[in-house]
């Protein structure tokens, strides 16, 4: 009988304890996690593993969960990402993150969110292009 093999996530956050805690709690619930806490490892394991789903915390040392999530866009625009947050203000930057909740909801609201985002369709991930001088400067037009 063949095995079942879970999606790979990619869990976010600088904070080691919380961290901690929510990978154990998604691998309880059948998930193979990768979890680390900054930007560079995150893009590094985005681009080497078989990631099919980003968690990722707003509040990371250095930039924002949204401003990470629009750079993995770049690399990897088909991999969905849920971005979490203990802030009760709804974050900017969020259009480039397909699913958005508070980190206070309840684990059975997470792993909803979790489920819909692995089975959605790769058309419906939209993320607008990068502000001139975000990672890369925009080119600029030099006709004329």
């Amino acid at each position: 009988m063949a095995k079942t093999v879970s999606n790979l996530i990619l869990l976010v956050d600088d904070d080691t304890s919380a961290r901690a805690v929510r990978k154990v709690v998604l691998e309880f619930h059948g998930h193979q996690v990768v979890a680390v806490g900054d930007a560079e490892h995150a893009l590094h394991i985005l681009q080497e593993q078989p990631i099919k789903l980003v968690i990722l915390d707003y509040f990371l040392d250095g930039m924002t969960g949204t401003e990470l999530a629009r750079t993995m866009r770049g690399l990897k625009p088909q991999v969905p990402i849920l971005l979490l947050s203990g802030s009760t203000d709804v974050p900017d930057g969020i259009e480039c993150v397909d699913g958005y909740l508070s980190k206070l909801e309840p684990v059975a609201a997470i792993e909803k969110k979790i489920a819909e985002l692995l089975h959605r369709p790769e058309a419906s991930r939209i993320c607008p292009q990068p502000a001139a001088g975000w990672r890369n400067a925009a080119s600029k037009d030099r006709s004329g």
